[in-house]
């Protein structure tokens, strides 16, 4: 009886062994399950922003390209706007934005154009590559522009910073402050500018009702002549003048000619001559050079009345690289510099400033179209 009972005993506990054996493989499987499952990957974020139209975002795909150009980038999104590109820029990172704010036929040809908002950040504040820009793009088709007129709104040692700005209707309207680390005062100044596209040119209304120079009969600097290949209007970023650039070419001499202001005229005229030798630093040569230069722009400009000045100056003295500041109402000088010692050429620079308002030396009072002298001791 002890031996019956010895043997099922047994035989029990075999039977539980293997039972015991079956259900570790089980758990074996189903933990090497769960691993499978752990590996799945997680959802795609959702890009935040606005799609925008075939059109639109054509167009700001090509403000991308450009902004590209030849640099190497490590993040491009373009689905949805505000578009952004990223650069690793070799340690230096910073990421743009592009993003259209207005969209207006604005030159009334029948094409769209579009005020696109820039925004650059760098690593800092203070970063060359920390900037905004408010630009108008005056459209030649659906993507390309023919005319393109920034509004600096902020970069580190920008005259100005746009705090404000928004649309009201065709009217651009921002509210600047001068920017703290530009002017070393504990009092910055404020002021309300208004922006309009017209006559081929993008203006702030206050200099089309109060400068001077915003009633020249002719918008150009050279005569009407065909060797000036190239004439562009815009406006200056920093104190919202109007600026009128001209490239004057003939055979191999290249002139380039700008003007800018709002009382006070500000001209300039840059070209280069090939020279021997044996001239480059010979007096003589350099004041007949620059006087046979001053007769032909005199000639051929509608400021023969301001270039005079400067010849019957230099007719009488040397031609230096100073500035002159004694002739009442003006401020000169001619600028000649051998850019690449390598070269037999010389750079000369005309430099031009009639001053009809003395106080608008400073780009402030030149934004504000100011007329009257500032309070004493006033630090800028």
């Amino acid at each position: 009886m002890n031996i019956q009972k010895n043997v099922l005993i047994l035989f029990s506990t075999v039977l539980l062994v293997l039972f015991s054996c079956k259900e570790e493989k089980k758990t074996k499987h189903k933990k090497s399950i769960k691993k499978e499952v752990a590996k799945a990957e997680p959802e795609k974020k959702e890009i935040e922003g606005r799609i925008l139209e075939e059109a639109q975002s054509n167009f700001l795909k090509q403000l991308v390209k450009e902004e590209i150009g030849e640099q190497k980038y490590d993040d491009l999104q373009i689905e949805k706007a505000p578009y952004s590109i990223h650069f690793p820029n070799d340690g230096d990172p910073y990421s743009v934005e592009f993003d259209i704010i207005k969209e207006k036929d604005f030159n009334n040809d029948g094409i769209i154009d579009y005020v696109v908002f820039r925004d650059s950040n760098g690593m800092l504040g203070g970063n060359a590559n920390t900037n905004q820009d408010y630009i108008y793009y005056i459209m030649k088709d659906e993507v390309n522009y023919k005319e393109a007129h920034s509004i600096l709104g902020y970069a580190p040692f920008s005259y100005n910073i746009i705090d404000e700005a928004k649309f009201e209707e065709d009217k651009f309207k921002v509210k600047i402050t001068q920017n703290f680390r530009t002017y070393s005062t504990q009092d910055l100044k404020t002021a309300s500018l208004s922006f309009i596209y017209k006559d081929g040119n993008l203006y702030e209304e206050s200099y089309l009702s109060d400068c001077k120079l915003a009633q020249l009969e002719s918008k150009t600097i050279f005569n009407d002549m065909p060797e000036v290949t190239k004439r562009i209007r815009s406006i200056e970023m920093h104190n919202y003048c109007e600026t009128i650039g001209e490239t004057y070419k003939k055979n191999d001499r290249f002139i380039h000619a700008e003007l800018e202001g709002c009382d006070n005229l500000s001209l300039t005229f840059d070209t280069d001559y090939i020279v021997e030798k044996s001239k480059l630093k010979n007096a003589s040569f350099r004041k007949n050079t620059t006087l046979e230069l001053l007769k032909f722009l005199s000639a051929n400009t509608q400021f023969s009345e301001e270039i005079d000045v400067m010849i019957e100056y230099y007719e009488q003295n040397p031609v230096t690289d100073k500035s002159i500041e004694t002739v009442e109402g003006y401020s000169f000088r001619v600028l000649i510099q051998q850019n690449d010692p390598k070269k037999n050429e010389l750079r000369f620079l005309v430099q031009l400033e009639k001053i009809d308002n003395p106080y608008q030396k400073e780009n402030w009072e030149i934004a504000t179209r100011n007329k009257t002298a500032p309070p004493e001791n006033e630090d800028y």
